[in-house]
């Protein structure tokens, strides 16, 4: 291809995109709301696999370390008589031994409780209780994205009223507010025609957060003006004139991103109303100790505006009909 022949079609490619990006800008919907908290990562201790990078070798409270006598008989830590010692020696085997058994019994228990990973779970915990600390250092994360029909229109207003009275700064408030949600979309289950319920887990609660975090921002940056958002207790609404969309609104998208504590044994892909009614019952009754932090995002939100059909197939692709 000649230089002149390119830059032809350089100069075809700035025209097209100059043309259709601002069509496609306006496609979909215009308008979005969300609450969101995230009160049990915040209170959560932090644990860390290298045990804040101490060079110790074991886990738990207070300083662990392993002192190894002189190997040789000629004191000191030479090798005396040119050779290690029979009491070094039976010492090192006896260190091995141990080493070897309780990797044995970290691997077993990580095998039978699926957990494990870290260096950590190799050597325990102080106090005898090996699984206490794993578990607290783990979260597991939960998406939920509903396409509902016009008829259940009513849930813009609904969800805008949980996020304007709920309480998202604490973690008690924020499982009312899932429980709210999961019990009004389980009200409107007729009127949900796609959906998609992905999970994740077990995970650290650094990398639960951040996925969390990325997972919300993805979503809240589909639509252009975010009407309603309430954070950790903070409201904010915006005073953006309203559109009227250009197309009918046909269906409204919801998304839930939950962390919690614990897995949930009945959230996995659902293909059927019952399916669906199964993973909202389960999302709806978190008690507030399991739950580490939510996302309710929603749109459009105002209510002129619009949402086809072709809008949700081309920006949602991964939902799937019911």
């Amino acid at each position: 291809m000649t230089i002149r022949r390119a830059a032809r079609w350089f100069a075809a490619l700035v025209l097209a995109a100059v043309i259709f990006l601002p069509t496609l800008a306006l496609a979909g919907p215009r308008s979005g709301g969300s609450f969101s908290g995230r009160p049990g990562f915040r209170a959560a201790p932090s644990y860390s696999d290298s045990r804040d990078n101490r060079n110790t070798y074991g886990s738990g409270s207070g300083s662990h370390f392993i002192v190894v006598p002189g190997w040789g008989w000629g004191g000191g830590y030479g090798y005396g008589h040119g050779g290690v010692g029979l009491l070094g020696t039976l010492f090192v085997l006896l260190m091995v031994g141990v080493g070897a058994a309780m990797v044995m019994r970290a691997v077993r228990r990580s095998r039978q409780g699926g957990q494990g990973g870290s260096i950590a779970s190799l050597f325990g915990n102080s106090g005898g209780n090996d699984d206490s600390l794993v578990l607290q250092g783990r979260a597991f994360l939960y998406k939920l994205q509903l396409a509902l029909g016009r008829s259940a229109r009513s849930i813009q207003d609904r969800l805008a009223v949980f996020a304007a009275q709920g309480d998202t700064s604490t973690e008690a408030g924020l499982a009312a507010m899932l429980q709210q949600s999961a019990l009004e979309l389980l009200r409107n289950k007729d009127s949900i025609r796609y959906a998609l319920a992905d999970g994740r887990g077990p995970m650290t609660l650094t990398n639960a957060e951040t996925a969390m975090n990325a997972a919300a921002m993805a979503e809240r940056a589909r639509f252009q003006v975010e009407r309603v958002r309430v954070a950790d207790g903070r409201f904010a609404r915006s005073d953006a004139p309203a559109e009227e969309g250009k197309e009918a609104l046909e269906l409204i998208v919801v998304t839930l991103v939950v962390a919690t504590r614990t897995p949930l044994e009945k959230f996995r892909a659902v293909s059927t109303a019952d399916e669906l009614a199964a993973v909202l019952a389960e999302l709806g009754g978190v008690p507030g100790n399991g739950l580490l932090g939510l996302e309710v995002i929603w749109t459009p939100a105002d209510a002129n505006d619009s949402m086809t059909e072709t809008d949700v197939m081309t920006t949602y692709p991964e939902l799937r009909s019911l």
